[in-house]
């Protein structure tokens, strides 16, 4: 017959209390979720074309974002270079491209931070990107 065996006590947040965490967490970022529309009233359509080039010069990734009027906009694009932490945000570019009204946008921007702690060599992937925006038409005053 087996012995008696006591349950072990393990430090730390019960399951329960992990799920209501992340619950909060859920709504949370749904409270904060902000919408193209309400960004910017003024664009039907944002494509972003996102092409990352490695250090030495090649090709690494391509990407496609597409948002409509009821899209969640979230323009922070994670770095995918050695470095693990970097990000590119695009989102001031997206407002200037907006507020100029501009159809076509192209820029490039290098991931700068360090590889790992203490270094002085930064990460150095590139990023191009392409916005491409289309309008609501203005409405025609009588």
């Amino acid at each position: 017959m087996a012995g008696y065996f006591k349950r072990k006590h393990r430090p730390g947040p019960s399951k329960n209390e992990l799920k209501v965490q992340r619950g909060i967490a859920a709504e949370d970022r749904a409270r904060n979720t902000r919408f193209l529309k309400d960004l910017y009233p003024s664009v039907q359509r944002l494509s972003i074309q996102l092409e990352f080039i490695s250090r030495e010069g090649q090709p690494f990734d391509q990407q496609k974002r597409d948002f409509g009027p009821s899209s969640p906009c979230d323009f922070a694009v994670p770095c995918p270079g050695r470095c693990g932490v970097g990000s590119f945000d695009l989102a001031a570019k997206v407002a200037l491209v907006v507020e100029s009204k501009q159809a076509v946008s192209e820029s490039t921007g290098i991931c700068q931070e360090p590889l790992f702690a203490g270094a002085t060599e930064v990460c150095g992937f590139q990023l191009r990107c392409r916005i491409e925006i289309a309008y609501f038409p203005e409405p025609v005053s009588p």
